[in-house]
């Protein structure tokens, strides 16, 4: 029994000699790594266009980067807790976890409150209340999908807490991956990074097909994003039992490929890069060269482990943070300058220096904070965070706090919603999904099918006022979707087939309505002047403009020659900034009296010369379409050159004309809605019973 025992004992010990020293060393370069990472995201949101061109829209691969890197040090804690142990304790896996992003994220939640008091708009308010419990409880990432966030465009960049989507990724996966790991090691451990393998291409060919079927959701979806961090896993695996070299040619040559990748990605992608799919194997691909073979003894390893990119990467964190926030406030009723970008940026840098030191670094250190007083404070932040964030919903973003003037545009219950849309039963008609789309009259004489992106949804509502129990009603809107057979824009050619399927279902009226510069344009323009002249930049995503010209044109000759009559509707005029936002902004910049005196006698406007050069190319294309069969409405008639000689005003007097900066208010829709319905009533395309 005894040499039983000395056998095995042997075994284990060979078994242990076998495997790396467990104990996680410190790697300079892997901070390195995380500087490139938040200094690319931070750039990348700042929207700096330097040379006539934004040099880092591909900054978003460093959230990628972050996953890497998390899942290597996640993997090499667990992995070597367990050999080390036998066993791994959750309980100090989740504390340090807890006392790494809470203590931060609490900072900025609270710090960012009265910057939301001030500037935010009631319905704006509202979602950021939500936002910061979704943030708290790690599910950023499912909240701003189900709210319709798409990542990247403008309209995002004014959300203070879109950036923490990523933190419910990561915190998703610690609190998965560690179960996996686990029962892997102790029951599958021969084949553990066999399964992590296929996991990975399991989650990488998931995300491959969710970006054809659902761009949005596969950006935000933790399994979209699981391979990324498995590669992490793979790397922490690899180092601890597969004794990596760092001589030889490949440790000196692949780390230079790697950082090559990394900035091919930061450079080169755009918003038309598919992500998260193949393309993203690039970054990733590069960041495994560098964790898996960068070291002190070669260039890159000494590049990334020097002082100034180890600094950068021991406050990427709290720059992380700290960034969009500081950006999203900064940016609301204003239009930012590269200069106001750079002072920004180094704001952020010098809040962050002061975060890591007096906020980051006594959090993590028990000695400093007890695990009892640290779970005290998290309790109260807790408290304190739940019961502001839910007083501000119940209170539907205090509505009391917005000047005269922005009552125009409040909805029936009192909220100021970010546009007006239709409603069946308690749900907005404007982006479901397309096999749920909203019918009503159905069976009526005539049929008209309203199709179009985000903006034929904000004016559906009061354009269906004035046909209710008159005619069937379809709607068919998404957002950021034009209607424009085969061609998917942000919602896939599926989506377009089938809504070319609903509206043949019978000969109907269809009303096309979009914001067509947005996806035509390849130019922007900027009329200096006070705050009211309208400054425009070039689309994030731009398309090939012949192709997409030829398909607008065959989809309307389609439904002509398919028995339908069309409503072709020209944009409405651009505004460049968010108009209540801009109304806010100025009302807590004076009073109230001045704020109604000054906007009585003032309006906000741009010029009109200014709208048709941003709007030409798409005034180009659809006057070159003629048919008996299509009429053509003109919406910036009603507010250029009206109101105002030369202008296009987007409020005058007590009339607040949009709700943000591209989106009809309800009473700039009642305008449009009746403009459109009188050419068609003119035209004679609707009879009703």
């Amino acid at each position: 029994m005894n040499q039983v025992n000395q056998v095995n004992q042997v075994n284990q010990v060979n078994q242990v000699n076998q495997v790396n020293s467990p104990k996680l060393s410190y790697r300079a370069e892997i901070d390195g790594l995380r500087a490139i990472a938040v200094v690319s995201v931070i750039l990348y949101h700042a929207q700096m266009v330097l040379f006539g061109r934004d040099w880092f829209e591909g900054g978003f691969i460093g959230v990628d980067i972050f996953f890497v890197i998390s899942g290597y040090l996640i993997t090499r804690i667990i992995l070597s807790e367990l050999e080390l142990k036998g066993s791994f304790s959750f309980l100090n896996f989740y504390e340090r976890r807890a006392r790494r992003i809470l203590p931060m994220l609490f900072v900025v939640i609270f710090v960012s409150v009265p910057y939301a008091w001030q500037k935010l708009l009631p319905s704006d308010f509202v979602e950021y209340a939500e936002s910061i419990l979704a943030s708290l409880f790690f599910g950023s990432n499912f909240f701003f999908y189900f709210s319709t966030t798409e990542y990247g465009a403008d309209s995002a960049l004014l959300k203070p807490f879109l950036h923490t989507w990523s933190l419910g990724v990561e915190e998703q996966f610690y609190f998965v991956f560690p179960i996996l790991a686990i029962i892997a090691f102790k029951y599958f451990r021969k084949h553990f990074l066999a399964i992590l393998v296929g996991l990975s291409l399991l989650s990488l060919q998931f995300s491959e097909l969710m970006e054809v079927r659902n761009s949005d959701l596969n950006f935000y979806l933790p399994f979209s994003r699981f391979w990324e961090l498995a590669v992490g896993s793979m790397l922490a695996y690899r180092e601890l039992y597969y004794k990596p070299s760092n001589k030889g040619f490949a440790s000196q040559s692949l780390p230079m490929i790697g950082l090559y990748l990394i900035s091919y990605s930061i450079l080169f992608f755009d918003g038309k890069t598919p992500h998260p799919s193949f393309h993203t194997l690039i970054p990733i691909i590069g960041v495994a060269l560098i964790i898996g073979f960068a070291s002190k003894d070669e260039l890159v390893g000494k590049v990334l482990g020097s002082k100034p990119f180890v600094w950068v990467g021991l406050i990427s964190y709290s720059a992380y943070l700290w960034h969009f926030p500081i950006f999203a406030f900064s940016r609301m009723g204003n239009e930012l300058t590269n200069y106001d970008k750079f002072e920004l940026v180094g704001v952020t840098f010098l809040l962050s220096i002061f975060s890591y030191f007096f906020i980051e670094k006594p959090f993590r250190k028990n000695t400093i904070i007890s695990q009892k007083s640290f779970m005290a404070i998290s309790v109260i932040a807790v408290f304190v965070t739940v019961t502001l964030a839910v007083l501000t919903i119940n209170k539907e973003g205090f509505v009391n706090r917005m000047p005269t003037i922005l009552l125009s545009i409040l909805d029936k219950d009192g909220s100021l919603k970010k546009f007006q849309t239709l409603k069946k039963g308690d749900k907005s008609c404007f982006d479901r999904s397309i096999d749920k789309h909203c019918v009503f009259g159905k069976g009526l004489k005539s049929r008209v099918v309203v199709v179009g992106d985000s903006h034929m949804g904000a004016l559906s509502s009061q354009f269906f006022s004035r046909l209710k129990y008159k005619v069937e009603y379809v709607e068919l809107t998404k957002a950021g979707c034009p209607f424009v057979v085969d061609y998917s824009f942000r919602c896939g050619k599926q989506r377009q087939l089938r809504r070319l399927e609903i509206i043949n279902e019978r000969p109907s009226t269809v009303v096309l309505f979009s914001r067509f510069p947005q996806w035509l344009n390849n130019k922007s323009f900027s009329i200096k002047g006070d705050h009211q002249d309208l400054s425009l930049r070039i689309p994030k995503y731009k398309h090939n403009r012949k192709d997409l010209f030829s398909k607008f044109k065959a989809t309307v000759d389609l439904l002509i020659e398919n028995g339908h009559n069309v409503v072709l509707v020209y944009p409405t005029s651009e505004v460049g900034l968010s108009v209540p936002r801009r109304i806010l902004s100025y009302f807590n910049e004076t009073n109230a009296e001045e704020v109604e005196r000054y906007y009585s006698v003032n309006s906000l406007s741009n010029s009109y010369k200014g709208f048709t050069q941003w709007s030409s190319d798409t005034f180009a294309l659809f006057d070159e379409v003629e048919h008996k069969n299509l009429i053509k409405v003109y919406p910036h008639r009603l507010f250029c050159d009206t109101f105002v000689v030369d202008r296009c005003v987007s409020q005058f007097g007590d009339k607040v004309f949009f709700s943000d900066k591209t989106h009809l208010s309800a009473v700039g829709a009642n305008l449009v809605a009746d403009q459109i319905f009188k050419s068609i009533s003119d035209a004679d395309f609707i009879q009703t019973n």
